[in-house]
């Protein structure tokens, strides 16, 4: 790998990119005076700017290394994450958003308190912020310093993950989410080109499919393997693999806030929508790239190396600054949300309900110190996950661990009466214990049938403390609250993309199968 090789080219292109990101967050500062426009940008983003700002949060620096790194190490099999995703967008669009654009809430937990009560808001709201700082933010600096440190090999891993953080911070904690999103979208757009050109470069290099073909392991480029397979068991589909999918999309605040933020229920399932169509082409930019890695440099130890190893040996001089500002924007395109995330969570689901009569300048301060503080403590655990053996085995094993009991909780809240303050307070506790057992006393299973296991021992939680607390609970919920028939109703145009684009995923898995 020509670690270190960038020319002034390079560097010029990095530095402009890193004004005009600058320049954009403090262009945001002079809108952010109150909260509802620091964390939600005063309601007013149109679709096309949420669809893309959904696709750059998702797809951030540790997705990137991690999808690639994960083709090179599993096969196509990877992307089944990447298709399952428009499930759960649709899940999304006909569930979740409008019963939480009807409640004109700031955060997702907030629904938990109009569903139930202040204490499991509260402590789904904590658990979130966990997700948020060892999940998101040190999965994300993590993946960035290790491109870093082949641009810059004398930097060790902490200095890296540090000016990663400092430079992500200064515009995300200074322009709140409107910054963050009109940043999102030039980032999107430079991730879609600096990926096409690695593709298309590794594609060429490569000298085509007949060469991964002979190369590869049949079982390496195909989406479905057996139930006993170490991979992604296929029943893994069925279980652990849309929980995550309905967390990350439904419920976690990082991608949800975008859709709050958007000026109407039709604007923000129009962007999901995009979003989701945005996610087809990533089988070829993102996926196939790692099995061309594979036959390139079929002994790589470290299969998170893959990206910057194409990027590095395939590009001339020029394109590579371009590709690194690429990958630079994905990093900081997920730090900058989950900073505000984070800010929101904790500012208005603790700050803001133990200190009513805060101003709203006092509420966006706040804000902006507790994204500091969550910055500098995601990047001093981000080191750690190299002992991992890859970015995205830390990943999708930690959400695994962590959201069965919450997506548990939310859809008993939506869709079951029955399911009572008791039963959900009950069900995140206990979801959380065993988790943790499973964690400290290894099962021996892939980390999604443990998902799996944890959403149906969930369930019974839930189901039981419901029923034996069924006299305690007093009045029936407010139907207003959950959701009901009509909100499914959508408009044609929106339906009919929906159909197509399950269409096309439809067409695509049946042709990997």
């Amino acid at each position: 790998m020509r670690s270190g090789s960038f020319g002034i080219l390079d560097w010029v292109a990095v530095a402009g990119y890193v004004l005009v990101i600058l320049g954009i967050g403090f262009w945001g500062t002079r809108r952010s005076d109150t909260s509802d426009d620091y964390f939600l940008a005063g309601r007013s983003i149109s679709w096309l700017l949420t669809g893309l700002s959904l696709f750059a949060t998702n797809m951030s620096g540790s997705t990137l290394v991690g999808l690639i790194g994960g083709a090179y190490q599993m096969g196509l099999v990877i992307y089944n994450y990447e298709w399952t995703a428009v499930v759960a967008l649709l899940v999304l669009i006909l569930f979740f958003l409008p019963v939480y654009r009807r409640l004109g809430i700031t955060t997702a937990p907030a629904f938990l308190e109009h569903r139930f009560d202040t204490r499991t808001r509260r402590y789904f709201s904590a658990l979130a912020l966990t997700g948020n700082v060892f999940i998101d933010m040190a999965g994300t600096l993590y993946a960035g310093a290790i491109v870093m440190r082949v641009v810059l090999p004398t930097l060790s891993l902490e200095v890296c993950v540090g000016l990663l953080a400092l430079l992500a911070g200064v515009y995300a904690i200074a322009g709140g989410l409107r910054a963050a999103v009109y940043t999102d979208v030039l980032q999107g757009v430079l991730l879609l080109a600096g990926t096409a050109c690695v593709s298309v470069a590794a594609y060429w290099q490569v000298g085509g499919w007949a060469a991964v073909e002979s190369a590869t392991a049949p079982s390496m480029r195909r989406l479905i393997l057996p139930a006993t397979s170490e991979v992604l068991p296929w029943p893994g589909l069925c279980t652990g693999l849309l929980l995550l999918g309905v967390y990350y999309w439904c419920i976690n605040q990082v991608m949800v806030q975008r859709t709050l933020a958007t000026r109407s229920l039709e604007d923000a399932r129009k962007g999901a929508l995009l979003a989701g169509a945005l996610k087809l082409p990533v089988l070829f930019l993102m996926v196939m790239p790692g099995l061309f890695a594979l036959v390139l440099s079929p002994n790589l130890q470290n299969p998170d190396l893959v990206f910057p190893m194409l990027a590095f040996d395939l590009l001339p001089g020029g394109l590579r600054g371009l590709i690194l500002v690429a990958f630079v924007a994905a990093v900081m395109s997920s730090v900058d949300s989950v900073l505000n995330s984070a800010s929101a969570l904790l500012t208005m689901d603790f700050y803001a309900a133990l200190r009513p009569e805060a101003s709203e300048r006092r509420l966006v301060l706040i804000g902006r110190i507790v994204a500091a503080a969550v910055l500098v403590l995601g990047a001093t655990i981000a080191p750690q996950i190299a002992q991992f053996s890859s970015l995205w085995t830390y990943l999708q094993s930690a959400l695994s661990y962590l959201t069965p009991p919450i997506v548990a909780v939310f859809l008993g809240g939506l869709f079951v009466r029955r399911v009572n303050r008791y039963a959900a307070f009950a069900t995140l506790v206990a979801g959380s214990l065993l988790a943790l057992t499973f964690l400290l006393v290894d099962p021996g299973l892939h980390f999604l049938y443990v998902a799996g296991l944890l959403f149906v021992a969930s369930l019974v939680v839930m189901g039981s403390v419901s029923y034996a607390t069924a006299t305690w609970t007093g009045a029936a919920p407010d139907t207003a609250v959950m959701w009901r028939r009509s909100d499914a109703d959508v408009r044609p145009k929106t339906a009919t993309a929906a159909v197509l684009l399950l269409t096309a995923i439809a067409v695509t898995v049946g042709v990997l199968w």
